[in-house]
C-alpha cells in the first residue's frame, strides 16, 4: 500500500474567521473609547485643583494682612454693627472670578477675636447650575497684644 501525500493549501487552517476579527476590533473600539472619555475627566480635575490651590494661596495671604495689621486695625477696618460683628468683603484685583468676604466677632473670651475669611470662586448667578459659586473658608482667632 502506497502512502499517499495530503494536499495542503498554504492558508488552510491558519487565520482568523470573519467573527474572530469583528469580535477582537469591536473590544479594541471599546478600550479605546474608554480611554478617550477619561482625558477630558483629568483636564477637569487639574482645572478643579487649580481653582482651589489659588484660592488657598489667595486666603492664606489676606488672612496673614489681616493678622499683621492687628486687633485694633480690624475695629477700623470693618466696623462692628449691631450685631457686634464686622463684616466685609472685595475682590482680588489680579485674579479675576475671586473675591472675599471677612467677618469677626468677639469671643467670651476678652481681647480675643474670631476672623473667618471665606474666599468665593467659580461662576456667580444661576446663569450657570453646573458651575455655582465655591467657597473656601479659613478662620482663625486674634489677640490684643498690650
Amino acid at each position: 500500500m502506497k502512502k499517499g501525500f495530503k494536499k495542503q493549501t498554504y492558508l488552510a487552517g491558519m487565520g482568523f474567521a470573519l467573527v474572530e476579527v469583528i469580535l477582537a476590533t469591536a473590544i479594541l473600539s471599546g478600550g479605546l473609547l474608554m480611554i478617550v472619555r477619561v482625558f477630558p475627566l483629568g483636564l477637569k480635575i487639574e482645572q478643579k485643583v487649580e481653582r482651589y490651590s489659588t484660592a488657598s494661596l489667595l486666603g492664606q495671604t489676606l488672612m496673614e494682612e489681616i493678622k499683621r495689621r492687628g486687633y485694633d486695625d480690624l475695629s477700623e477696618a470693618l466696623p462692628e454693627d449691631t450685631n457686634g460683628q464686622g463684616i466685609g468683603e472685595g475682590k482680588f484685583e489680579e485674579y479675576q472670578g475671586y473675591g472675599y468676604e471677612v467677618e469677626w466677632w468677639d469671643t467670651e473670651t476678652p481681647n480675643l477675636r474670631k476672623v473667618r475669611v471665606r474666599v468665593l470662586y467659580g461662576k456667580a448667578g444661576a446663569e450657570d447650575r453646573n458651575n455655582p459659586r465655591q467657597y473656601l473658608e479659613l478662620v482663625t482667632y486674634l489677640a490684643r497684644y498690650n
